[in-house]
């Protein structure tokens, strides 16, 4: 083993312990969805506060993003489906938004604030992962990224933004390697700005 993959501080290769970590994810997952399960076919009928308190916080939230003409729901679209494990799609939202008849300048300004809270979020999470991705993954692998990312970083999240390309998932794995921050936010916020005038400006002028 060459000294550049024999640092053991920074990687495990006890193939036995990624193992574990792979069944202890599948094992979290799947209690996460059993319980989902669970609270929406069983616990949400109940009558108490505690549920009762979820349930209103779950209508609110869902009756203000099904109404596209709404701010607040605006802001939870983004801020909550700009999370990389909540696939939304922000370009249809954005669109509807508009037809619905928010002003195209605070729509834009209410979905960057939505989008840096939620990619934050996303960054944070991966940073706090990244031991556990380092375990999961082989140190060549690993390296092979990292230099990829940080050769072509700014141009890929700029263009991640920019197009309809998975942007949310891309902000958690920048996490994991510590990506730069402010490159990470200045190229972001440039890309999803851009794609907001442009799609902005199509709906009014073109479409």
């Amino acid at each position: 083993m060459t000294n550049q993959y024999n640092n053991n501080t920074i990687f495990e290769y006890n193939y036995g312990k990624k193992i574990r970590f792979i069944v202890y994810l599948l094992i979290a997952t799947i209690l996460i969805v059993g319980f989902s399960a669970y609270y929406y076919f069983f616990l949400s009928k109940m009558d108490n506060f505690f549920v009762n308190t979820i349930n209103m916080v779950i209508s609110h939230v869902a009756s203000n993003i099904a109404d596209t003409g709404s701010y607040l729901g605006a802001f939870y679209t983004t801020a909550i489906g700009g999370i990389f494990f909540i696939p939304v799609p922000i370009e249809l939202t954005f669109l509807a938004s508009l037809r619905a008849g928010i002003p195209a300048i605070l729509l834009i300004f209410i979905y960057m604030i939505g989008l840096i809270l939620a990619y934050t979020l996303n960054y944070k999470i991966g940073e706090i992962f990244s031991e556990l991705s380092k375990k999961l993954i082989t140190p060549k692998k690993f390296y092979k990224i990292k230099v990829s990312v940080n050769k072509y970083g700014v141009i890929t999240i700029f263009l991640f933004n920019l197009l309809p390309l998975p942007a949310q998932p891309l902000s958690a794995i920048l996490g994991v390697f510590r990506y730069n921050k402010a490159k990470f936010y200045l190229s972001f916020i440039a890309g999803t700005l851009l794609k907001f005038i442009v799609m902005a400006v199509a709906y009014f002028y073109i479409l």
